[in-house]
């Protein structure tokens, strides 16, 4: 009997003392959002000179103030950062984003194609989760060990890439010449992650090379853009001026090509197309839009071309392919290009951050726009990654040369 009065005194005082917690709780529940209807019965003003989502913050931003606990905790410059970055990144544009100062720096810094230290290799920008490869340039470091557009590095070398800034994952990438890192990443196109080894590179970069290809007795002209900057046009305008009058036909290597600036795409593609020939327009939400036509080049505009595709050609050079194939007689062979038909522009804040964003698309001639869908060539053909690896064999390049040879039996 004892003991059931005892359990039964027990329960009681366990639900007196639960009841007494409960009402301490609420007691200061109540009195919380008593002092939030105050606060933001005091800020009513807000709504006259801010919109609700500005209140929303500074209701929040008081409360922190004045009753968080762990006050040394609290980096307004930290928090405000984030904020921005996030509030942009919830777009889910993966070519909008904040930059901070440091983050500007460096993509400033492979924007203009820095080659004074040892990389991957590839474009990298920050995302929420990790940080996002936005271009790999072929044929070096990171395009070697297979990384691709859009990859998400979720760790190096193990360590968590969701709590770095852009500024320290770059610096743990880098290292020295010959030196080693891994990269655990999330292919979310292929819906797999993999660890990733690449070794680092301190490479001189040229984005266009050429040379002459002997084809069934007729000699073809091969140009490689490897990338679309600042030295491209004079770059291509040497190999075209060294080899002209030697070749009869054109093949355009566009593979792993990610773009960059678009008005050097118009330059580059004016070589093939006559004068004032429809390249792209691009349309805008506030400005007029922009037709682009080529220049007065024409070296090659009336020499049969193929043009070279894959899945990581994107941006200008699909401006170039495109142009070419609705030239009517260009013959494109690979695979679907990537299909990134947006523009983005920066805009620079006075404390050395930015904002990149995407401030318009482009079209083909015929005013079509292929955004996340791109361009499917003539010719399809898979690149056969084992037999490069064995003898080098390029089956896609293969094809290339296989069509030239076929038209000129024709």
């Amino acid at each position: 009997m004892w003991l059931l009065v005892w359990l039964l005194g027990m329960t009681v005082l366990g639900w007196s003392y639960f009841q007494q917690d409960t009402r301490i709780q609420d007691t200061v529940g109540v009195w919380l959002n008593s002092q939030i209807v105050d606060l933001k019965n005091s800020l009513q003003w807000i709504n006259k000179v801010v919109d609700p989502s500005q209140e929303k913050y500074m209701v929040i931003d008081k409360i922190l103030d004045e009753w968080y606990y762990e006050k040394q905790n609290i980096d307004k410059d930290k928090m405000f950062e984030n904020a921005v970055k996030w509030y942009v990144d919830a777009i889910g544009d993966p070519y909008t984003v904040y930059l901070t100062k440091d983050e500007n720096e460096i993509f400033d810094e492979e924007m203009q194609g820095a080659q004074n230290f040892e990389w991957i290799w590839a474009v990298v920008n920050k995302k929420e989760d990790g940080v996002l490869i936005e271009e790999v340039l072929k044929d070096l470091p990171a395009s070697r060990a297979g990384l691709k557009h859009l990859d998400l590095i979720l760790e190096i070398d193990g360590e968590p890439t969701k709590s770095m800034t852009l500024t320290e994952a770059v610096k743990n990438i880098r290292g020295p010449k010959g030196s080693e890192v891994v990269l655990t990443i999330y292919r979310e196109s292929e819906n797999f992650i993999d660890e990733i080894t690449v070794i680092r590179d301190a490479v001189n970069v040229p984005s266009v090379r050429g040379e002459l290809l002997d084809i069934d007795g007729a000699s073809v002209l091969y140009i490689e853009i490897a990338v679309i900057g600042e030295d491209t046009i004079m770059a291509l305008r040497n190999i075209i001026s060294s080899f002209k009058w030697q070749h009869t036909w054109v093949i355009l290597d566009l593979r792993w090509n990610g773009g960059w600036y678009l008005p050097l795409a118009v330059d580059a593609v004016s070589f093939f197309l006559p004068r004032n020939e429809l390249v792209t327009t691009a349309r805008y939400t506030i400005l007029d839009d922009e037709i682009y036509r080529s220049k007065w080049y024409g070296d090659l505009q009336d020499m049969p071309v193929v043009v070279l595709l894959d899945g990581l050609s994107a941006s200008a050079s699909e401006i170039i392919a495109g142009a070419l194939k609705q030239r009517g007689d260009a013959v494109l062979v690979g695979t679907k290009s990537f299909g990134k038909w947006s523009i983005q522009t920066i805009a620079d804040v006075d404390d050395g951050s930015s904002l990149k964003f995407t401030i318009g698309k482009w079209y083909l001639p015929d005013d079509a726009n292929v955004d996340g869908v791109g361009i499917t060539p003539d010719v399809e053909i898979e690149f056969d990654p084992e037999a490069y690896e064995a003898d080098e064999t390029d089956t896609q390049l293969e094809v290339a040369k296989q069509e030239i040879a076929s038209l000129l039996n024709n």
